[in-house]
């Protein structure tokens, strides 16, 4: 495919969302591999693991307090 407009072929990039499964949400509190975040985790389609996409880390300004309840009332949502 070609774009007049720039003079630059445009190539198809894979979109990782293609190849994840099924998505998880973990609010970690138990801290695992270490990580104080809570994890967002995508589920391979191709292999039979697990990989971390998006951590959510307590900026220095928020009360850790108010974290938690943001981390309780956090809803996320991921478009194909």
């Amino acid at each position: 495919m070609y774009n007049k407009t720039l003079g630059l072929k445009q190539i198809r990039m894979s979109n990782i969302l293609d190849s994840i499964k099924s998505f998880g949400y973990d609010k970690n509190r138990n801290g695992i591999f270490g990580l104080k975040s809570a994890v967002v985790w995508g589920h391979s389609k191709e292999s039979n693991s697990i990989f971390p996409l998006l951590y959510i880390s307590k900026p220095k300004s928020v009360r850790q307090e108010d974290y938690e309840l943001l981390l309780d009332k956090i809803d996320i949502e991921i478009r194909r």
